[in-house]
């Protein structure tokens, strides 16, 4: 999977359900998608934050796009987290994880701080998966061209036995090709969740997984982990 910004908690459930997960950096940027973007709760509706990027463009891989003003970015994200979120009942916990991580470095690259947003949080979550960058992969070949041969030469060189994809990979991946190869293909899909927020009436669905943090502790989030369908 392409690395996101703090993504949804159905993201964080696919690195749950594997031994390893890849960070597919080396593609193309995809314009107007969640590579540097999210949402999270601001009175009681979904709202979107966003990372500036350096002239980011689907022409760029995503290893070689720069993040704008990073500094500035950390100090308004941060304080857009306390507005929002200071009267959650695991702010004090989050706030410092995400504060923590923001601040262990000067990032320069959206594809190191949006893998390290997903990592930062296994950690937290205590998941043992183990995490490669694509872009560090010698896999590309005349065979490997389109996604599907890309992502069968990566299980190959990796000895996987069985690849678990979002459901919407459905209708990009072919179970045959996988058959032929000896790899299981399987699709994950996130259950229907709900779980208390602000205004206890009211659940605003698929925002990142900061807002599930700041709801339900650690034992609660590992329990909404495994709150999915596998087939």
């Amino acid at each position: 999977m392409q690395p996101y910004l703090f993504p949804y908690l159905g993201y964080y459930q696919l690195v749950s359900a594997v031994d390893k997960f890849i960070f597919f950096d080396d593609v193309n940027y995809i314009n107007k998608g969640w590579i540097n973007r999210n949402q999270i709760l601001q009175q009681n509706e979904a709202y979107r934050f966003t990372l500036p990027l350096i002239k980011a463009s689907q022409n760029r891989l995503i290893n070689e796009i720069e993040i704008a003003d990073f500094v500035k970015w950390r100090k308004d994200f941060l304080k857009q987290i306390e507005f929002n979120y200071k009267k959650a009942p695991c702010f004090e916990s989050i706030y410092s994880c995400l504060s923590g991580l923001l601040f262990s470095k000067e990032y320069r690259l959206v594809s190191e701080l949006t893998a390290d947003s997903v990592r930062v949080i296994c950690e937290l979550l205590e998941l043992p998966t183990q995490f490669e960058f694509s872009g560090r992969l010698n896999y590309r070949s005349e065979e490997a061209q389109d996604g599907e041969s890309k992502i069968l030469r990566i299980c190959e060189m990796l000895g996987a036995q069985n690849y678990i994809n979002p459901k919407n990979g459905k209708e990009l991946y072919d179970v045959q090709h996988f058959n032929n190869r000896n790899i299981a293909l399987n699709f994950i899909c996130m259950d229907d969740i709900v779980y208390r927020q602000f205004q206890g009436d009211k659940f605003v669905p698929n925002l990142s997984i900061i807002d599930v943090l700041m709801f339900n502790d650690i034992k609660q989030t590992k329990e909404l982990l495994n709150k999915y369908t596998l087939n």
